[in-house]
């Protein structure tokens, strides 16, 4: 094999350019010039993250699984949280799971597979498992045997974590179906033992102000004092506490029977 030449002072900073495929961000197709990606979810999710990590440290897992991991990015920082732990993010899409092995080829302790959760599979048993905003994408005819192939990847009285959408959020043209906190209590029943629920992200009008700060048809916020105190905001004020009446998701810490 032939030798590979330690890059020069140059390459070096060319090769940490690509930690981002950031040659895709700029779009001129007809004439439409583009020179950003805009994820108006994105405070959703980071939050999301954040909160989900803490629940998970509470019971200091060792291997997790990362059930519908899409690009992975959760996946990541399960396994940058804890070098010392083993983290496999799987997904039906082979194209995301393409993405998310090349976004990640930094981090050791992650790893990603092309995986239906519910058929035939040789996989060890995981210590936790997540659901983050997965099972809301699964037909209504495939939740059974969805649940019972989780519960089978999960070692016995292992933890699942999962957050799905309330009812009180319109159904997305993306989901199936989005739950109220007795509706994810009967599905999750068969398999496992519901420990802790929690109603998040307050709805009102509040959160939409928020959001239209953060962007719209005029400008996107990149001030980063502004987004910083915009976020803290969100998270302590907008994300938790919330009751259900006025919640647009759940969290569910459930047990394995």
């Amino acid at each position: 094999m032939k030798e590979v030449r330690p890059l020069g002072s140059e390459q070096a900073q060319q090769e940490g350019e690509y930690w981002f495929p950031y040659h895709y961000v700029g779009q001129f197709q007809n004439d439409n010039f583009k020179h950003f990606y805009l994820d108006t979810w994105a405070i959703n999710y980071v939050s999301t993250i954040e909160f989900l990590l803490r629940k998970v440290e509470l019971d200091a897992p060792q291997t997790i699984i990362d059930i519908g991991c899409g690009d992975g990015r959760f996946s990541r920082e399960l396994a940058l949280a804890s070098r010392d732990r083993k983290v496999l993010g799987v997904d039906y899409s082979q194209r995301a799971i393409g993405l998310a092995t090349a976004m990640n080829a930094d981090v050791e302790n992650v790893s990603f597979l092309s995986l239906d959760i519910s058929g035939d599979h040789e996989l060890q048993l995981f210590e936790s498992a997540i659901l983050m905003e997965v099972f809301e994408h699964i037909p209504l005819n495939s939740t059974a045997d969805f649940l019972a192939g989780v519960r089978r990847i999960i070692k016995p009285g292992g933890i699942l974590h999962l957050t799905v959408p309330h009812e009180n959020k319109p159904l997305d043209d993306m989901h199936y179906q989005h739950f109220t906190i007795e509706k994810i209590r009967n599905c999750l029943q068969k398999n496992f033992e519901v420990i802790e629920v929690v109603p998040f992200e307050k709805m009102g009008i509040s959160r939409r102000v928020v959001l239209k700060l953060l962007s719209n048809k005029f400008f996107i916020l990149n001030n980063s004092r502004l987004l910083r105190f915009i976020y803290r905001y969100y998270k302590n004020r907008l994300f938790i506490p919330c009751t259900e009446e006025n919640c647009q998701r759940i969290y569910v810490k459930a047990k394995a029977l």
